[in-house]
């Protein structure tokens, strides 16, 4: 039997350590371990990655850059409420993307303040604070926005074997919910 293509197992190792990290946390998952998931040596697996952190980083700098574009896209529209739609909406795709990588970052606290990673968190944890600051509303909805945000994460995380499709209705429907003024229209609804 032939070994498998070098991209082959690059993918590999990248899906079995999302998946270890899942079940046993990052600290708590060793290369060797990722290895014997994949069925590869050690060595194998340290042609692509030399330690847990450069798998860490390859993990999720793609999915950073995702999270980047999304609020890239808030951030170009014009109107508040049309920029909190546009992240609310985009956040939630986001996360029923990368469902597993939420759990991680969920169940495991040393990933999100890893030195690697952590200011990259703290600058997108700025923008999307940039996206929901509104001043000129009152404290309700900008505590319900922040509520919103956070509820999305921990509804992706706790939720894992909904489907995608009934998760995101559901909670696009809550997002609306949650934001929408006693009697009156949605906040973070509107036209572009």
């Amino acid at each position: 039997m032939a070994a498998p293509a070098p991209e082959d197992t690059y993918d590999k190792v990248l899906g079995a350590a999302v998946e270890l990290f899942a079940e046993q946390g990052f600290a708590g998952t060793s290369l060797q371990a990722i290895a014997d998931r994949v069925g590869v040596t050690k060595a194998a697996l340290y042609y692509h990655f030399r330690t847990k952190d450069e798998l860490l980083d390859a993990l999720l700098r793609p999915a950073l850059n995702e999270l980047d574009r999304v609020l890239d896209a808030a951030e170009r529209r014009k109107g508040q409420a049309v920029r909190q739609r546009v992240l609310f909406e985009g956040y939630v795709d986001f996360l029923l993307r990368h469902r597993t990588l939420a759990v991680v970052l969920d169940r495991d606290v040393s990933v999100g303040s890893h030195p690697a990673i952590r200011p990259r968190l703290e600058s997108i944890t700025v923008r999307v604070r940039g996206i929901l600051d509104d001043s000129e509303r009152p404290v309700e909805f900008r505590v319900a926005s922040t509520v919103a945000m956070g509820g999305i994460y921990s509804a992706v995380a706790v939720f894992p074997h909904l489907p995608d499709d009934e998760l995101r209705s559901v909670l696009l429907d809550i997002v609306r919910r949650l934001l929408t003024p006693r009697g009156g229209r949605a906040a973070a609804s509107g036209a572009d």
